[in-house]
């Protein structure tokens, strides 16, 4: 049997239970291993052993990273707990992230699983160091959006079981001699920063040597999205096997020239040498996914070298690539797993047979083209920014950073540590400095492209085209290559029917934002928060949502007032979409920027069948949440009603109007001081969706007004626990719920089952 046949079976074994639901059974995932060994003289079944025992190896890893979750029971409590720092702090805009391990509750004694915490306003703390703390512990959870990041799969891949907030803490005991490397990172960064805080950029090389990616401001990280160059900013592979050369081509030269008398053949040295010098290094950089890929190449390289064979590449890229999976099987769940494997696999694959021509700057040409077509895709399907700039920005940003940035670093790490000699540590942070300014000026340019993520059908199709473009027939495939990847870019969205409304309530945490779609034309009601750490809801939930719903322009933008929790993102919205009009409640005080006008009760229109109009939106002096813009959208005899942040008080306004609609947007999140009897029995909804945070500061829903909706045959439907959720209102009076994210997306490590709970039973609230 063919072994690269064996390693393909093996991954496709433990990338399988990643698709699904729910893990399968243990006895269900050992039936391909137990059939094959008991085949095991038929060689040509054995890639189904191959198979079963990396399903069988996946399942029993997710089985137990799943059982080291935080228990329910603790969901949402205040507690006590001793804990461990572990990794490296990562100072924020408001305070400190920390990795807590070795967590216990106080009272109890009682173990927990690693904690990922943000302490607001909290004190530094060192890696090792026993703390403890008052937090709230969270099960892991985020929001649930087409298009969206998936938070949860990115926690469950780091082995994170539970989120905390900070409330205090008190250092009981400093950190032991040897803390691990995460207390040498930490220590490193702080020489570093010593060094490098008088100059400008200078914590930019921090994030080269120390893997700290926190120090990259955002307007670095918009530069770097705009010209394709993050992954320079990081220790990458790249970085890790010009450690390596550099290492491997210093043994041979002092050989050379008779500086190093070693009577064994020098491969010999070179691999005592160079495999544990990148391992320290690719540890101390945090040893990602690129780094673990780049180092387990280069390992097997070697040893395969000393043992005088000479395998294809394709089968040290399959052995690294299933170590790793082997390693951690949650690891794909992360984009740069992929991105890292499909970047090398493209240039095994398209610069295959093509190093024969003696020109390097088009083999270096060829590489950055083959790169930034292949990885289109994939950039696409895990929604991230692409740049169309990038090609040109690597041909000379790789060699800058690789060939001076990089070596200069980290001798000038070891100059100041061993000889306190910082001129050199300097000169790598202004070489970098001044690509950054090259970088700049080409991000101006043009920015990043971001595209809806396509589905599974165009993707393929996109992936048919990457292969024909990049292949040796390029001339022959070219055609229907480009028309393969116009899948990619056209994609297929579905619309409604004429006379048909659309209505998705996108899961924004604390906030609201409501798409409403005809046949032919798109409505935004309010745009999600922007947080001061700067994490835009706009950019980060909406705008993806938007793409992915097949959202190209918007008719109108309706922000039913000022408050942030309701167009804090609605700035990144208009500038990265046309908007034709935004309307506001509270325009006045509504971002300049966006030139909103104010909504005129009574207004009116009609698109595809489907009338809008606008019920209700008082001026000043009314309180802030009371000049909330009313909006009630008709198709046929189904409605939706959107009051946006609107209290008893308006709702008392409101009721000499006709408010009739199937489906209701809980006032102000379900606050206590809205949705009163009387506004419910008007609007008579057959659902009432609360849109707010899991867990919400503010005690919203209150358990009052849910229990008031229930008693009025209303059913409660909340974006906490069902991510974006779709009705379709239509003519024939039948409105119904199409389908809620979490449903249609489900996999087994979302919080699905314990989410549930929460819909029977809303949360206690903390404040009012």
């Amino acid at each position: 049997m063919d072994v690269p046949l064996l390693l393909v079976a093996l991954i496709a074994g433990m990338l399988l239970p990643l698709g699904l639901p729910a893990l399968p059974p243990l006895w269900l995932a050992a039936l391909p291993l137990v059939m094959t060994l008991l085949l095991w003289r038929r060689p040509r079944w054995r890639w189904l052993g191959a198979l079963g025992l990396g399903v069988l190896w996946s399942s029993l890893f997710h089985q137990q990273l799943l059982a080291q979750r935080l228990p329910v029971a603790l969901d949402g409590s205040r507690v006590e707990v001793v804990a461990r720092i572990d990794g490296l702090p990562e100072a924020t805009e408001t305070g400190w992230r920390l990795a807590l391990a070795e967590v216990r509750l106080v009272d109890t004694e009682q173990p927990l699983p690693p904690v990922r915490a943000h302490w607001f306003e909290g004190q530094p703390a060192n890696p090792g160091e026993l703390w403890q703390f008052e937090i709230t512990l969270r099960r892991p959870a985020g929001m649930a959006n087409p298009g969206g990041f998936d938070y949860e799969a990115w926690l469950y891949a780091q082995g994170v079981g539970a989120l905390g907030s900070i409330r205090q803490g008190e250092r009981l005991t400093e950190a032991p001699r040897f803390a691990g490397f995460a207390a040498l990172r930490h220590e490193l960064r702080a020489r570093m920063t010593a060094v490098l805080e008088e100059q400008a950029g200078g914590a930019r090389l921090i994030a080269l040597v120390v893997g700290d990616k926190s120090v990259l401001d955002r307007q670095d990280w918009l530069v770097l999205q705009a010209t394709g160059t993050a992954h320079l900013m990081v220790i990458s592979g790249l970085h890790v096997g010009m450690l390596a050369a550099a290492v491997f081509g210093l043994v041979t030269l002092l050989g050379r020239i008779g500086l190093l008398h070693w009577p064994w053949p020098r491969l010999w040295l070179a691999m005592v040498l160079v495999i544990p010098i990148t391992a320290l290094y690719s540890i101390l950089a945090g040893f990602g996914v690129p780094v673990q890929r780049a180092l387990l190449m280069i390992t097997l390289g070697l040893l395969i070298q000393l043992c005088y064979r000479r395998p294809r590449l394709w089968t040290f890229w399959l052995v690294a690539f299933a170590t790793v999976v082997a390693l951690n099987p949650a690891a794909p769940l992360r984009a740069g797993f992929w991105l890292s494997f499909i970047a090398v696999g493209l240039l095994l694959y398209g610069m295959g047979a093509r190093l024969a021509s003696s020109s390097l700057w088009w083999r270096w040409g060829r590489a950055q083209w083959v790169v930034f077509v292949g990885l289109w895709p994939w950039l696409m399907f895990w929604s991230m920014p692409a740049s169309l700039s990038a090609p040109l920005a690597n041909v000379l940003a790789i060699p800058w950073v690789s060939l001076l940035v990089v070596p200069a670093a980290l001798l000038g790490t070891v100059l100041e540590l061993l000889f306190d000699l910082p001129w050199v540590l300097q000169g790598a942070a202004i070489a970098l400095n001044w690509l950054f300014e090259g970088l700049g000026w080409l991000a101006q340019l043009r920015a990043a492209e971001r595209l809806a993520t396509p589905d599974w059908p165009d993707f393929v199709l996109g992936l048919v085209g990457v292969a024909a473009l990049l292949s040796p027939l390029t001339r022959l495939l070219w055609l229907p290559a480009v028309a393969c990847l116009f899948a990619l870019l056209l994609p297929a969205q579905e619309r409604p029917l004429p006379g048909q409304l659309w209505v998705t309530v996108l899961d924004v945490g604390q906030g609201l934002s409501v798409l409403l779609q005809t046949e032919e034309h798109d409505l935004l009601y309010d745009a999600g928060a922007r947080f001061s750490s700067g994490f835009d809801l706009g950019e980060a939930v909406v705008h993806p949502a938007l793409l992915a719903l097949g959202v190209r322009k918007l008719d109108v933008m309706l922000l039913s007032h000022a408050d942030n929790d309701h167009a804090g993102g609605a700035p990144f919205i208009a500038a990265h979409l046309p908007v034709k009009r935004t309307l506001a409640g509270q325009h006045a005080a509504i971002n300049p920027l966006l030139q909103a006008q104010p909504c005129v009760p009574g207004e009116t229109w009609q698109w595809d069948g489907v009338r809008f109009e606008i019920l209700y939106s008082p001026p000043p002096p009314a309180p802030p949440n009371e000049q909330s813009c009313v909006l009630r959208a008709v198709a046929g005899d189904s409605a939706v009603l959107l009051p946006g942040d609107l209290g008893i008080r308006g709702e008392y306004q409101m009721l000499d109007r006709t408010l009739t609609a199937d489906l209701l947007l809980a006032p102000h999140h379900g606050s206590r001081s809205s949705s009163s009897y009387a506004f419910i029995r008007a609007v008579q909804p057959r659902w009432a969706v609360f849109s707010a945070g899991r867990h919400s500061q503010y005690g919203h829903p209150h358990p009052l007004v849910v229990e008031r909706y229930r008693e009025l045959e209303a059913e409660p439907v909340y974006t906490a626990t069902a991510g974006a959720i779709r009705f379709v209102l239509d003519d024939t009076g039948k409105a119904r719920r199409d389908w809620s994210w979490r449903e249609r997306a489900r996999r087994f490590w979302h919080e699905d089952q314990a989410l549930g709970r929460l819909a029977e039973q809303p949360p206690t609230p903390v404040l009012e």
